[in-house]
């Protein structure tokens, strides 16, 4: 399964998200995308999460064939077919769509000083560990 070059491209320049989404491993998200595809008897192969809520993000697969577009799910966890507008879903073109029109609205709303300061901090604390180990 190859993902589409705009994800791979972000993962190689160390992209890892922004809050309050954040990526995820698609090789350690089977439990996400059969829980997807028993809600809705579809198919994604899941890369991002939301940290606040039950929102998912993943390509959309049709047949064998992972595509660029995005799903944007929030799962219900019921482990069945839902139905009557469950779990809600939307759908972005591709990655960039997606950040543009999920990501970056969520970030701008998530923002705030206590929020930055934290992230800071715990930026300060990452490079001394790392300059202890070297």
């Amino acid at each position: 399964m190859e993902l589409p070059l705009e994800y791979r491209w972000l993962k190689a320049h160390g992209f890892e998200g922004l809050t309050p989404w954040y990526l995820i491993d698609p090789q350690d998200s089977e439990e996400i995308r059969k829980e997807y595809q028993i809600e809705t008897g579809k198919d994604i192969i899941p890369f991002a999460r939301r940290q606040d809520n039950d929102d998912v993000a993943g390509f959309e697969c049709v047949g064998s064939e992972t595509t660029s577009a995005v799903i944007t799910c929030h799962l219900t966890w019921a482990s069945r077919l839902e139905v009557n507008g469950f779990p809600s879903i939307g759908e972005s073109k591709d990655l960039f769509t997606w950040l543009s029109n999920v990501v970056i609205p969520a970030t701008k709303e998530w923002m705030n000083e206590e929020e930055l300061k934290e992230i800071e901090s715990n930026q300060k604390e990452l490079e001394e560990n790392d300059a202890q180990t070297e």
